[in-house]
């Protein structure tokens, strides 16, 4: 649920979302006894009560609950309705860290996929990753995050399996890229502060590598903001003004080995941001 609203009726305006104590971010498991996935299902449960109060169970901070709501007929459009938005996908670019040729199991982002609205990590039943063509870049600039520019292209190429506070991870149909040397895994009390690089595709569609600074070791314990890290490379300042959304999952690798991934941009400075 991302939203709640009036219902407009010739006998006044109502809430029957909201009275029956449904609330922003909370996730409807089913209606009536019968499991909800979509936004489709859910909204053809609601034209289809005639006014009657419904079952609907669902979630709040992982917790189970059951309500009843009495759906209202909305005059200007004709048809029930409950008062509430929901959501039922989404989708995005972002950067794939590492794959494994053995089964072509990969991770990437470094941190979930969350709804925009919300901020909460979206609850996964499917995804499916495809490739992107990268048409473009918006600079970052102190209070306002740039972002890679691009359209999916081609058919979906894998299936995401979890999506989690630490990054999405699945598997491809096949290995999308070459054979090549393995970069040998870091463990975490390798990890110092000092010079380092990250690899990332930008507006050019062309994987590169590039100078940052490991500037501080936060929390190496913490769920996906580690440390911090300062983009040094003056070719990707000038291209993208620093760390910009879609670089998320940008393998970060240090004395020739992957110590981790890109997370987040600082907003005040782009040429900084967390990694995991």
């Amino acid at each position: 649920v991302v939203g709640v609203s009036e219902v407009v009726t010739e006998n006044g305006t109502f809430t029957p979302g909201t009275d029956g104590g449904i609330r922003i971010k909370d996730i409807i498991t089913s209606v009536n006894g019968k499991a909800i996935y979509t936004n489709d299902e859910f909204i053809k449960q609601i034209e289809a009560c005639n006014g009657k109060p419904i079952s609907i169970e669902y979630t709040r901070n992982g917790q189970s609950f059951k309500t009843k709501i009495t759906p209202v007929y909305e005059k200007i459009e004709g048809k029930y309705k409950a008062g509430l938005w929901v959501k039922d996908s989404t989708a995005g670019i972002g950067t794939l860290t590492y794959i494994d040729p053995q089964n072509n199991s990969f991770g990437g982002l470094g941190h979930g996929v969350c709804d925009t609205d919300t901020g909460l990590l979206m609850p996964l039943r499917k995804g499916s990753v495809c490739n992107v063509t990268l048409s473009g870049v918006t600079k970052g600039k102190s209070g306002a995050p740039g972002e890679l520019r691009g359209y999916f292209s081609g058919s979906d190429t894998g299936v995401l399996r979890e999506n989690t506070v630490c990054g999405v991870f699945g598997s491809f149909t096949d290995c999308p890229i070459s054979k090549e040397q393995a970069i040998p895994i870091a463990l975490k009390d390798e990890l110092s502060a000092g010079k380092a690089q990250i690899m990332c595709t930008t507006g050019n569609n062309k994987r590169d590598m590039y100078d940052i600074e490991i500037v501080r070791i936060i929390d190496r314990s913490s769920e996906n903001k580690n440390f911090i890290i300062k983009v040094t490379d003056e070719k990707l300042i000038d291209e993208t003004g620093g760390i910009v959304q879609g670089m998320s999952g940008s393998p970060i690798i240090q004395n020739g080995k992957l110590v981790g991934a890109v997370t987040h941009v600082l907003v005040n400075d782009p040429t900084k941001g967390y990694g995991i």
